[in-house]
């Protein structure tokens, strides 16, 4: 055993194809069981024979006196590809950078300080009205997927709002969801729950018993819950057994889901709607361990919630933030004002009349119902009241559709036999037997549906009289449509005349009309025609993609778009600014829903919003519906002395605290108008202070937080500065096409198309195809810049990155391709570089655990280590940016061959520093999150299990005393109280595990040989050098060569003799040239003798020596003195660093750094605000020193960085800094912009060329400007 090779490298063919490094071995039958640790830092396992192990012992591999160099340039394609697949762990914001979005302070806050960093996520997001909080998951999916963090995604919803969903995951995160509904639910041949990685469905159909289960069965790594708060659970009394929560479907789904997901996001605008027990009960499904039931501790349990929500900024479960407190990158106001316009009109005669009519009708003929018939005839009096509010068309198709079903069903009923007829009565009147479900739950099919065939008659007879009284009414109606004036329409004429409308009448502005009612859509756009308007129409109707072109017409070429509900979700048209509700609606968050489509991210002007009511008649007599909704207009009005603007967005809380149901009322009113001053009292006195003591009292009020607005800007500046996209990424993308065989072309137009993705490409073998999907089979229009999106011109653009089909199975293609290149050696060029060095590159990690204590990645990055090959740990190795490899030119005639590298001792080094120091970064996250949870759950175990202990106590007395019957009470609340202590345990535990965090695998993935840059002679025939290399130790070694390039070099990488192979060499430090091989021996052999060495050692000394640089050709150094040019670059930057603060400016030097720029230099924040421009407020300057008239040559990294940051990146050149007594620097605002038709690409050295002429124009244009 002794005599195996441990840590020793070995070769074990027919085992491993590589060279492997032997860790561990014991006996296992006659052989061994070894461990071996791969090139690429994996572990593995395999079993030999003896005579296998004996052919080990004592042979471990011969230590190669020669390695193989690799493609240099496929070596940085390998090293990229794993940069960016980590990139998050220096671009911070990578998800934005890959999304088609722009993102807000508040958003950047709420996913990557709030959300992301936690390890077990239940989060409560409940911000206001319009704050994005869908952008807002959808970043957060985008980013965790990144992070390879989740797979399986669940997101629930409101029918209405799925195909929004879809659109916009797709749209703005190019991450494809697939909606689940019955229809495909049922036609599909598997699991669809299953197959589908990424699903959304309604609350409503997966709530559904048949369905649950199999929604249940699946494990989803993230549950996104929208509209949360209809989720809803209630405290229900009882005199004869104690409290238990009454939960309704919808909270059931949620409940089972939340507790078995990894994470869980609740979105909602309105968390609590006015009522303390089904918040109490609300919270619960974020963790039930930590917010105790209402309904057994009582206070307490408002207690705890409120010391929890009491965190404000620092609570890691909930987040608020109100419109008012929002700002924009900027630093202002995100939203402008609102002003809302009551528009009063009156009914004529023959319109009241027919809306006298119709009441009668309803409550005639649609009666308030008890029981299961109870839900259905309200929501079918309610659309028909709403239909003739609307508009005399509405309410007259509504009634000749109802007719012709009714006479429909009188036809089929009369030839059915008697016992079928009133099954089939019974079947039409609980068509909707869902108590959860409102009108707003419906599609308008649905509600068409339910008014065309509900009926409420039981016997034939009852059907027959309605059949008369609708043709009655039909008639007078076709009468009133025909002949009489229509008030609402006239009114609107009138309306469009005021002063606000001047801009939509020239063409400038743009105007959207809500009506309840296709019907009256239809109305409206013939009349608005007819005015002279430009229209269009959004329905639900139409499929997104009509509504989405809809929109686009509206927003380019229409004045007025006339829209149902359908677009009061899920549209965006913030480039409109004025508003009609033309029917108002019953439920008061549609108001807020209205408002929102114009009043959100992106509206730059005060919102107008006209709201019509008809109060009355021309006589007087009054419309009971419009008092009520022209009193509460006047109540909304009186609130805003308290709620300022927050009132739109809150009208339904306020409504509910005050005990006002609307739609309740409204319904009442019309069946009774006798009480209609009791309803309008009601409104009158609602009081807005209750919204406030409530949600103090809640500890809602408490969730509340102002975004750390200078923080944000320290961390978007920086995310910035490092940001992989576009330039990087898609550099990185193009060349990889290229090595396996993707033909990707440049449009004229600058983005990409490919005409072809190749079969392969696309094969289900691919794991990126498995876990994204496949890519499309051509692309007309690929883009990396999300700029790109916002032309008109390229709406169908997609934006490609890491997370897209497409790059993902690029990607893995070319690691598949390029494997055998990891832990390769290739050679490059470093023109500041005085001696050559190695670059290692490793990929590390942190290991964590989850509650479950399954092993999972909580960090991951490419770490880049210089190593300088003699000396301590310490001196010897350094960390570096991983991405200088970028900057550093494939050496253009590598050898074949180099000495083997060992990464041992620098992976050792990384292991005891870099990672161990990212390891205790993550462990502190973890540890403060656990902490403060911990902290809770402790208090929410100990007032339950206080709790369950009274009550066991308080049970065995009374049996003690003979109370016999409640033994077995006693015995459930005694196994309750150990469930209790057994689950305390367990979430204790659990909460340990997430505190874990440990070092994980170092990977090697490969090392660079950098070689400096010299101006060595090149070879030419007949010509022989003799040449001393000078080694670090102060030793020349003496040779002979007909190529000194190639000869300095292979003294270099080791190849060159023993004595510079064991000594490090440092430069040639004088050369001769000869015209014969014979020549030059005898030369070097007298350079030899001790006189020779002496002669030459003086040479030296005297500085007349004839000298070179050190390492690679001339031709691939912008400078051939190092050392002066290292000296001029300080001197240059002390001149920048005066300048800037000459003018106020605050200087940092960021080098050392390495990340395409050397100073960052920050203006004076706005005194006020606080506020500093990202572009004005913040320069990224890139200095150069150089003698007057040189070229000025910037790196690959310096180049992408400044095409990256536009405005906020200069150039400065100092011309002579060393010797000029007043030197001023030239200064270039956005290089990349301004001397890109100037600059020549030397792709092969990895750099841009600017002459100096060209810097002299462009740094007088710019003086020019100030």
């Amino acid at each position: 055993m002794s005599e195996l090779p441990l840590g020793k490298q070995v070769s074990l063919p027919g085992h491993f194809d590589v060279l492997v490094t032997l860790e561990a071995a014991r006996p296992l039958g006659k052989g061994f069981e070894i461990r071996v640790r791969l090139p690429d830092g994996s572990l593995d396992e395999a079993v030999i024979t003896a005579e296998e192990a004996a052919a080990l012992a004592g042979v471990a591999a011969p230590v190669e006196t020669k390695a193989a160099t690799v493609n240099a340039e496929q070596l940085r394609l390998l090293v990229e590809s794993a940069r960016i697949r980590l990139a998050y762990a220096h671009d911070k914001h990578f998800a934005v950078s890959l999304s088609g979005i722009r993102t807000l302070p508040h958003q950047i806050e709420a996913v990557y300080i709030k959300m992301l960093p936690q390890p077990r996520l239940r989060f409560l997001l409940a911000d206001d009205p319009g704050a994005g909080k869908t952008i807002m998951a959808g970043l957060l999916v985008k980013e965790m997927k990144l992070r390879e963090a989740i797979e399986r995604v669940l997101i629930l919803c409101p029918s209405p709002l799925t195909i929004q969903w879809q659109d916009e995951m797709l749209r703005w995160f190019g991450e494809s969801f697939d909606i689940i509904f019955s229809a495909v639910d049922q036609q599909q041949l598997t699991n669809p729950w299953q197959r589908s990685s990424q699903v959304i469905a309604s609350l409503d159909y997966a709530k559904q018993e048949e369905v649950r289960e199999r929604v249940w069965q699946q494990h989803w790594d993230l549950v996104i819950v929208d509209e949360a708060h209809k989720c809803s659970a209630y405290t229900k009394k009882s005199s004869s057994r104690a409290d238990e929560a009454e939960k309704t479907k919808r909270y059931q789904l949620a409940e089972k889901l939340t507790a078995d997901a990894d994470h869980v996001v609740l979105l909602t605008a309105t968390p609590h709607h006015g009522d303390d027990d089904r918040f109490a009960h609300f919270v619960r499904l974020l963790d039930p361990d930590l917010f105790p039931e209402p309904h057994r501790l009582a206070d307490k349990a408002g207690e705890i919630r409120r010391d929890i929500l009491r965190l404000g900024p620092d609570c890691p479960w909930a987040l608020r933030r109100l419109k008012e407190d929002l700002k924009d990158l900027d630093g202002c106001r995100l939203f402008p004002d609102r002003h809302a316009h009551t528009i009063t009109f009156r009914l004529n005669r023959e319109e009241y009349d027919l809306y006298k009519a119709v009441t009668a009708y309803i409550n005639d003929f649609l009666p308030q119902a008890t029981g299961k018939k109870k839900q259905s005839v309200a929501l079918a009096r309610t659309v028909l009241q709403r239909r003739l509010a609307s508009s005399t068309m509405a309410i007259y198709e509504s009634i000749r559709r109802r007719l012709q079903k009714q006479q429909d069903l009188l036809e089929e009923l009369e030839n059915l036999p008697p016992a079928q007829r009133a099954k089939r009565l019974a079947q039409l009147q609980g068509r909707l037997t869902d108590a959860e479900q409102d009108e707003d739950d419906l599609d308008d099919a649905e509600l068409d549906l339910l008014v065309d065939e509900f009926t409420s008659a039981v016997e034939l007879d009852q059907l027959r009289s309605e059949i008369a009284a609708l043709q009655e009414l039909l008639a007078r109606a076709r009468r009133v449509k025909e002949l009489a004036a229509d008030s609402k329409l006239t009114a609107l004429h009138d309306c469009l005349k005021r002063a606000e409308f001047g801009e939509l009448a020239d063409g400038r502005g743009k105007l959207l009309i809500f009506t309840e009612h296709r019907d009256t859509l239809n109305h409206l756009c013939e009349h608005l025609k007819k005015w002279g308007y430009t229209t269009c129409e959004i329905h639900g109707g139409m499929n997104p993609h009509e509504r989405k072109r809809a929109q686009e017409d509206f927003r380019t070429s229409r004045q007025v778009c006339v829209a149902t509900e359908a677009a009061g979700e899920g549209i965006n048209l913030q480039f409109c600014r004025l508003i009609v509700n033309y029917d108002l609606p019953w439920n008061p968050t549609r108001l807020e829903q209205r408002l929102g489509r114009i009043h959100r991210i992106g509206q730059e002007r005060d919102v107008h919003a006209f709201n019509f009511v008809a109060s009355e008649s021309e006589e007087g007599q009054p419309v009971i519906e419009g008092r009520i909704l022209e009193r509460l207009l006047e109540k909304l009005e009186q609130m805003r002395a308290v709620l300022a603007d927050r009132i739109f967005d809150v009208v339904g809380e306020v409504l509910a605290l005050s005990d006002v149901n609307l739609p309740e009322i409204l319904r009442e009113a019309a069946h009774d108008p006798r009480r209609l001053e009791e309803y309008l009292d009601q409104i009158e006195k609602v009081d807005p202070q209750l919204l406030l003591q409530y949600e103090k009292a809640t500890g809602i009020a408490l969730a509340r937080a102002n975004v750390d607005f200078s923080g944000f800007q320290r961390a978007n500046a920086e995310a910035e500065e490092r940001r992989l996209m576009p330039r990087y990424v898609e550099d990185q993308f193009v060349k990889s096409c290229r090595e396996v065989g993707l033909k990707v072309e440049p449009r004229a137009d600058g983005l990409w198309r490919i005409e072809h993705v190749l079969a392969d490409l696309r094969s289900d073998r691919l794991a990126a195809v498995r876990r994204l999907g496949k890519p499309d089979p051509t692309y007309r229009k690929l883009t990396f810049h999300k700029d790109h999106l916002d032309l008109d011109q390229h709406v169908d653009a997609v934006l490609l990155g890491p997370g897209h089909p497409l790059y993902a199975v690029v990607d893995e293609k070319v690691n598949e391709k390029l494997v055998g290149l990891a832990g390769g050696i290739a050679v490059y060029v470093d023109a500041t570089a005085q001696v050559p060095y190695n670059l290692h590159l490793f990929e590390i990690t942190v290991r964590g655990q989850n509650t479950k204590a399954d092993s999972l990645n909580l960090y991951g990055e490419v770490v880049a280590v210089r190593d300088d090959f003699t000396g301590g740990a310490a001196d010897r190795f350094a960390v570096v940016p991983a991405d200088c490899l970028l900057d550093l030119p494939a050496h253009p005639a590598p050898p074949a061959n180099v000495s083997p590298v060992d990464p041992g001792p620098a992976m050792d080094f990384v292991k005891s520093t870099y990672q161990s120091e990212r390891r205790q970064l993550c462990q502190e996250e973890r540890r403060q999150f656990v902490q403060v949870c911990r902290d809770y759950l402790q208090k929410s175990f100990d007032a339950r299990i206080r709790a369950a202990q009274d009550r066991v106590m308080a049970l065995r007395q009374r049996e003690q005393l003979g109370a016999t019957e409640v033994a077995i009470a006693r015995q459930r609340a005694e196994n309750d109280l150990a469930d209790l202590k057994r689950i305390r345990q367990e979430r204790m535990a659990g909460l340990d595990r997430l505190a874990i965090a440990r070092t994980g695998p170092v990977r090697h993935i490969a090392t660079a040989l950098v070689v400096p840059a010299t101006d060595l002679p090149a070879p030419r025939p007949g010509v022989f050098y003799v040449y001393a290399v000078e080694c670090e130790d102060g030793s020349h070694y003496i040779g002979q060569t007909d190529n000194l390039r190639r000869r300095w070099f292979e003294h270099c990488s080791g190849q060159g003799a023993d004595w510079t192979a064991s000594h490090k060499p440092v430069r040639i430090a004088h050369y001769e040239e000869f015209d014969s091989r014979e020549a030059a021996v005898e030369r070097e052999k007298h350079l030899k003798t001790g006189f020779g060495r002496k002669w030459l050692k003086d040479l030296i000394a005297s500085g007349r020596a004839r000298q070179a640089g050190t390492g690679a050709p001339a031709d691939f150094t912008d400078e051939l003195e190092p050392e002066l040019n290292r000296k001029s670059e300080l001197a240059a930057e002390d001149v920048v660093v005066a300048f800037e603060q000459s003018r106020g400016w605050e200087c940092e030097r960021v080098g050392h750094l390495k990340i395409g720029f050397d100073i960052r230099s920050h203006g004076p924040a706005d005194p006020q605000t606080g506020y500093r421009d990202p572009v004005k407020g913040i320069r990224r300057i890139e200095v150069k020193g150089r003698k007057k008239g040189a070229t000025i040559r910037l790196t690959v990294n310096e180049w992408y960085r400044a095409v990256q940051l536009g405005d906020s990146y200069w150039l400065y050149v100092v011309w002579n800094p060393l010797n000029n007594p007043d030197p001023t620097p030239l200064r270039i605002q956005n290089p990349a912009k301004h001397l890109d038709h100037a600059k020549k690409e030397i792709v092969a050295a990895r750099y841009f060329d600017v002459a100096a002429d060209a810097i002299e124009q462009a740094a007088r244009r710019e003086a020019g400007k100030v």
